[in-house]
Protein backbone atom coordinates (compact mmCIF):
# COMPACT_ATOMS: atom_id res chain seq x y z
CA UNK A 1 0.00 0.00 0.00
CA UNK A 2 1.39 3.56 -0.81
CA UNK A 3 1.21 5.85 2.00
CA UNK A 4 1.96 9.42 2.64
CA UNK A 5 3.43 8.96 5.76
CA UNK A 6 4.87 5.38 6.99
CA UNK A 7 2.46 2.89 8.63
CA UNK A 8 3.34 1.57 12.29
CA UNK A 9 4.66 -1.95 13.19
CA UNK A 10 7.14 -1.95 9.93
CA UNK A 11 10.91 -2.99 10.20
CA UNK A 12 12.39 -0.30 8.07
CA UNK A 13 15.96 1.54 7.84
CA UNK A 14 16.70 4.87 8.74
CA UNK A 15 19.43 7.20 8.69
CA UNK A 16 19.97 11.08 10.65
CA UNK A 17 20.36 13.89 8.40
CA UNK A 18 22.03 16.20 11.08
CA UNK A 19 22.48 18.86 8.57
CA UNK A 20 19.17 19.17 7.71
CA UNK A 21 18.46 19.80 11.45
CA UNK A 22 20.95 22.65 11.83
CA UNK A 23 20.91 24.27 8.59
CA UNK A 24 17.96 26.70 9.18
CA UNK A 25 19.53 28.21 12.40
CA UNK A 26 22.54 29.96 9.90
CA UNK A 27 24.91 29.10 12.47
CA UNK A 28 28.74 27.92 10.13
CA UNK A 29 29.93 26.40 13.37
CA UNK A 30 26.93 24.31 13.83
CA UNK A 31 26.65 23.49 10.06
CA UNK A 32 30.26 22.49 9.93
CA UNK A 33 29.82 19.83 12.93
CA UNK A 34 27.02 18.15 11.80
CA UNK A 35 28.96 17.68 8.39
CA UNK A 36 31.58 16.33 9.87
CA UNK A 37 29.29 13.74 12.23
CA UNK A 38 29.29 10.04 10.33
CA UNK A 39 25.82 8.90 10.27
CA UNK A 40 24.78 5.38 9.68
CA UNK A 41 21.82 3.02 8.57
CA UNK A 42 20.09 1.70 11.50
CA UNK A 43 17.51 -1.59 11.34
CA UNK A 44 14.43 -0.22 13.50
CA UNK A 45 10.93 -0.99 14.14
CA UNK A 46 8.26 1.39 14.52
CA UNK A 47 6.42 1.19 17.22
CA UNK A 48 3.54 4.30 17.12
CA UNK A 49 2.93 7.40 15.65
CA UNK A 50 2.88 10.40 17.88
CA UNK A 51 0.73 12.73 15.76
CA UNK A 52 -2.27 12.70 13.67
CA UNK A 53 -0.26 12.93 10.61
CA UNK A 54 -0.80 15.34 7.22
CA UNK A 55 0.13 14.89 3.68
CA UNK A 56 1.39 18.46 4.71
CA UNK A 57 3.99 17.88 7.18
CA UNK A 58 7.11 17.95 6.37
CA UNK A 59 7.62 15.58 8.79
CA UNK A 60 6.40 13.21 11.14
CA UNK A 61 6.68 11.91 14.93
CA UNK A 62 7.35 8.45 15.77
CA UNK A 63 8.76 6.11 18.55
CA UNK A 64 10.97 3.46 17.29
CA UNK A 65 12.93 0.78 18.33
CA UNK A 66 16.55 0.06 17.36
CA UNK A 67 17.41 -3.60 16.25
CA UNK A 68 20.67 -5.39 16.99
CA UNK A 69 22.72 -8.29 16.36
CA UNK A 70 23.86 -8.87 19.82
CA UNK A 71 22.30 -9.71 23.40
CA UNK A 72 21.68 -6.53 25.32
CA UNK A 73 24.17 -4.07 26.71
CA UNK A 74 23.73 -4.20 30.26
CA UNK A 75 22.94 -1.31 32.45
CA UNK A 76 24.13 -2.69 35.83
CA UNK A 77 22.72 1.08 37.32
CA UNK A 78 19.15 -0.11 35.77
CA UNK A 79 18.46 -3.14 36.62
CA UNK A 80 19.44 -3.99 32.57
CA UNK A 81 21.01 -7.42 31.89
CA UNK A 82 22.56 -8.77 29.08
CA UNK A 83 19.28 -11.69 28.56
CA UNK A 84 16.70 -8.98 28.06
CA UNK A 85 16.27 -9.77 24.43
CA UNK A 86 13.60 -11.10 22.03
CA UNK A 87 14.65 -12.52 19.04
CA UNK A 88 13.29 -12.10 15.44
CA UNK A 89 12.39 -15.54 13.64
CA UNK A 90 14.51 -16.68 11.82
CA UNK A 91 16.80 -16.15 14.95
CA UNK A 92 15.74 -18.32 17.91
CA UNK A 93 18.53 -17.80 19.72
CA UNK A 94 17.91 -16.83 23.55
CA UNK A 95 20.70 -16.84 26.35
CA UNK A 96 17.89 -19.28 28.46
CA UNK A 97 16.38 -21.02 25.73
CA UNK A 98 12.34 -20.70 27.10
CA UNK A 99 11.76 -17.08 25.32
CA UNK A 100 10.15 -17.75 21.71
CA UNK A 101 11.08 -15.19 18.98
CA UNK A 102 8.94 -12.39 17.65
CA UNK A 103 7.27 -13.77 14.49
CA UNK A 104 6.99 -11.44 11.24
CA UNK A 105 4.30 -11.47 8.82
CA UNK A 106 6.53 -11.87 5.93
CA UNK A 107 10.57 -13.49 6.06
CA UNK A 108 12.78 -11.76 8.39
CA UNK A 109 15.92 -11.38 6.20
CA UNK A 110 18.29 -11.70 8.95
CA UNK A 111 18.99 -14.66 10.94
CA UNK A 112 20.40 -12.83 13.83
CA UNK A 113 18.52 -10.12 15.20
CA UNK A 114 17.17 -9.10 18.79
CA UNK A 115 14.52 -6.34 20.14
CA UNK A 116 16.32 -4.78 22.95
CA UNK A 117 14.66 -3.96 26.02
CA UNK A 118 14.24 0.10 26.59
CA UNK A 119 15.63 1.71 23.80
CA UNK A 120 12.82 3.56 22.50
CA UNK A 121 13.82 6.75 20.54
CA UNK A 122 11.62 9.51 19.26
CA UNK A 123 12.39 10.30 15.85
CA UNK A 124 11.01 12.46 12.69
CA UNK A 125 10.94 10.98 9.72
CA UNK A 126 11.04 12.90 6.60
CA UNK A 127 7.99 13.90 4.30
CA UNK A 128 8.92 11.94 1.10
CA UNK A 129 7.73 13.83 -2.55
CA UNK A 130 7.03 10.19 -3.83
CA UNK A 131 4.84 7.65 -1.45
CA UNK A 132 6.07 5.63 1.06
CA UNK A 133 5.15 1.60 -0.42
CA UNK A 134 5.23 -0.69 1.63
CA UNK A 135 3.70 -3.67 -0.36
CA UNK A 136 6.77 -5.55 0.01
CA UNK A 137 7.74 -4.45 3.85
CA UNK A 138 8.28 -6.84 6.65
CA UNK A 139 5.41 -5.97 9.62
CA UNK A 140 4.08 -7.46 12.61
CA UNK A 141 0.32 -8.06 13.27
CA UNK A 142 -1.20 -6.26 15.93
CA UNK A 143 -1.18 -9.77 18.50
CA UNK A 144 2.76 -9.90 17.98
CA UNK A 145 2.66 -6.18 17.98
CA UNK A 146 1.64 -6.82 21.71
CA UNK A 147 3.61 -9.97 22.57
CA UNK A 148 6.85 -7.92 22.36
CA UNK A 149 5.62 -6.27 25.72
CA UNK A 150 4.48 -9.55 26.53
CA UNK A 151 7.59 -11.23 26.66
CA UNK A 152 9.34 -8.63 28.14
CA UNK A 153 7.08 -8.48 30.87
CA UNK A 154 9.25 -10.81 33.17
CA UNK A 155 12.38 -8.64 32.62
CA UNK A 156 10.29 -5.33 33.64
CA UNK A 157 9.13 -6.78 36.86
CA UNK A 158 12.83 -7.95 37.59
CA UNK A 159 13.85 -3.75 36.94
CA UNK A 160 11.29 -2.88 39.11
CA UNK A 161 12.24 -5.92 41.87
CA UNK A 162 15.68 -4.46 41.35
CA UNK A 163 14.34 -0.68 41.84
CA UNK A 164 12.38 -1.84 45.00
CA UNK A 165 15.46 -3.46 46.71
CA UNK A 166 17.27 -0.26 46.23
CA UNK A 167 14.60 1.97 48.11
CA UNK A 168 14.83 -0.83 50.76
CA UNK A 169 18.52 -0.98 51.14
CA UNK A 170 18.01 3.16 51.42
CA UNK A 171 15.34 3.13 53.97
CA UNK A 172 17.42 0.54 56.00
CA UNK A 173 20.45 3.08 55.87
CA UNK A 174 18.09 6.05 56.81
CA UNK A 175 18.94 7.54 53.19
CA UNK A 176 15.38 8.88 52.05
CA UNK A 177 17.18 10.69 48.86
CA UNK A 178 18.33 7.27 47.25
CA UNK A 179 15.06 5.78 47.92
CA UNK A 180 13.18 8.57 46.19
CA UNK A 181 15.47 8.97 43.12
CA UNK A 182 15.56 4.87 42.99
CA UNK A 183 11.74 4.27 42.57
CA UNK A 184 11.88 6.13 39.10
CA UNK A 185 12.18 3.01 36.95
CA UNK A 186 14.51 4.44 33.09
CA UNK A 187 13.60 1.07 31.72
CA UNK A 188 9.44 1.45 33.16
CA UNK A 189 9.15 4.91 32.03
CA UNK A 190 10.36 4.14 28.37
CA UNK A 191 7.87 1.35 28.58
CA UNK A 192 5.21 3.98 29.16
CA UNK A 193 6.11 6.02 26.84
CA UNK A 194 8.92 7.96 24.39
CA UNK A 195 12.30 8.31 25.77
CA UNK A 196 12.15 12.01 24.50
CA UNK A 197 10.44 15.21 26.85
CA UNK A 198 7.02 15.26 26.28
CA UNK A 199 6.20 18.32 23.82
CA UNK A 200 4.61 21.92 25.30
CA UNK A 201 1.15 21.36 26.02
CA UNK A 202 -1.41 23.58 25.07
CA UNK A 203 -4.05 25.43 27.23
CA UNK A 204 -6.39 23.29 28.25
CA UNK A 205 -10.04 23.95 27.56
CA UNK A 206 -11.72 25.81 30.19
CA UNK A 207 -15.53 25.81 31.23
CA UNK A 208 -17.84 25.77 33.83
CA UNK A 209 -21.10 23.55 34.55
CA UNK A 210 -24.40 25.99 33.03
CA UNK A 211 -27.45 25.08 32.57
CA UNK A 212 -30.04 27.12 30.71
CA UNK A 213 -32.82 28.94 32.57
CA UNK A 214 -35.68 28.73 30.14
CA UNK A 215 -35.15 32.00 28.82
CA UNK A 216 -32.13 31.39 26.30
CA UNK A 217 -29.62 32.55 28.61
CA UNK A 218 -26.75 30.91 30.33
CA UNK A 219 -26.94 31.08 33.82
CA UNK A 220 -23.93 30.22 36.06
CA UNK A 221 -24.22 28.79 39.48
CA UNK A 222 -26.54 30.07 41.92
CA UNK A 223 -25.94 33.18 44.52
CA UNK A 224 -22.47 33.74 42.41
CA UNK A 225 -23.45 36.12 40.31
CA UNK A 226 -21.60 34.78 37.09
CA UNK A 227 -22.33 33.41 33.78
CA UNK A 228 -18.58 31.53 33.48
CA UNK A 229 -16.61 30.52 36.16
CA UNK A 230 -12.95 28.62 35.39
CA UNK A 231 -12.34 25.90 37.77
CA UNK A 232 -9.20 24.18 37.01
CA UNK A 233 -10.65 20.89 39.19
CA UNK A 234 -13.85 20.98 36.75
CA UNK A 235 -11.35 20.11 33.54
CA UNK A 236 -11.94 16.55 32.37
CA UNK A 237 -8.12 14.53 33.09
CA UNK A 238 -8.67 12.53 30.18
CA UNK A 239 -9.12 15.97 27.99
CA UNK A 240 -6.35 17.57 29.74
CA UNK A 241 -3.51 14.45 29.27
CA UNK A 242 -4.97 14.25 25.31
CA UNK A 243 -3.99 18.35 24.96
CA UNK A 244 -1.15 17.27 26.89
CA UNK A 245 -0.22 14.71 24.02
CA UNK A 246 -0.22 17.57 21.43
CA UNK A 247 -1.46 14.91 18.34
CA UNK A 248 -2.44 17.82 16.19
CA UNK A 249 0.43 19.58 16.75
CA UNK A 250 -1.43 22.86 17.86
CA UNK A 251 0.97 23.87 20.23
CA UNK A 252 4.08 24.56 17.77
CA UNK A 253 6.56 22.51 20.17
CA UNK A 254 9.65 23.64 18.72
CA UNK A 255 11.62 21.34 20.70
CA UNK A 256 10.66 18.66 18.36
CA UNK A 257 13.36 19.97 16.58
CA UNK A 258 15.55 18.17 19.03
CA UNK A 259 14.63 14.88 17.44
CA UNK A 260 16.50 12.89 14.87
CA UNK A 261 15.54 14.00 11.50
CA UNK A 262 15.66 10.91 9.45
CA UNK A 263 15.56 9.22 6.15
CA UNK A 264 13.26 5.53 6.19
CA UNK A 265 13.32 3.00 3.51
CA UNK A 266 11.41 -0.22 3.66
CA UNK A 267 13.58 -2.32 1.48
CA UNK A 268 15.49 -3.98 3.88
CA UNK A 269 18.49 -6.19 2.12
CA UNK A 270 19.20 -2.50 0.03
CA UNK A 271 20.54 -1.05 2.68
CA UNK A 272 21.90 -3.61 5.35
CA UNK A 273 23.84 -7.28 5.50
CA UNK A 274 23.37 -9.31 8.75
CA UNK A 275 26.81 -8.17 9.05
CA UNK A 276 26.53 -4.42 8.82
CA UNK A 277 23.42 -4.00 11.33
CA UNK A 278 24.84 -1.16 13.56
CA UNK A 279 24.58 -1.23 17.32
CA UNK A 280 21.62 0.78 19.03
CA UNK A 281 24.10 2.05 21.27
CA UNK A 282 26.09 3.81 18.39
CA UNK A 283 22.39 5.74 17.22
CA UNK A 284 21.82 6.81 20.89
CA UNK A 285 25.38 8.31 20.75
CA UNK A 286 24.56 9.99 17.15
CA UNK A 287 21.09 11.27 19.22
CA UNK A 288 23.60 12.61 21.46
CA UNK A 289 26.26 14.41 19.64
CA UNK A 290 23.27 15.87 17.14
CA UNK A 291 21.83 17.71 20.41
CA UNK A 292 24.63 19.31 21.35
CA UNK A 293 24.38 21.32 18.58
CA UNK A 294 20.73 22.25 17.54
CA UNK A 295 20.29 24.13 20.62
CA UNK A 296 17.97 27.25 20.67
Amino acid sequence: MKRFCPGVFYYAVIRMDPVAMVEHFNDPIATAEARALETKKYLVYLQSCLDIPFPTNLWYRYDVSPIATTLRAEEPSNGITSDMVIPIYPNTRHPHGSRSPILPEKPFPFPNCYHWIDTTEGVRIRRRNEPFDDSNAIKLDAGEHVMIDVKFSDDYKRIDDFFHELDVRAEMEGDSGVGSTASASPATSSALGSSFPPPQACPPLTHSDVTSNGSGDIAGDEGNGSSYQDDENNHDPTVVELFKMDIFNLSHDHTAELLPLVDLWYELTDHLTADTIPSPLDFRKECEAIARYAVF
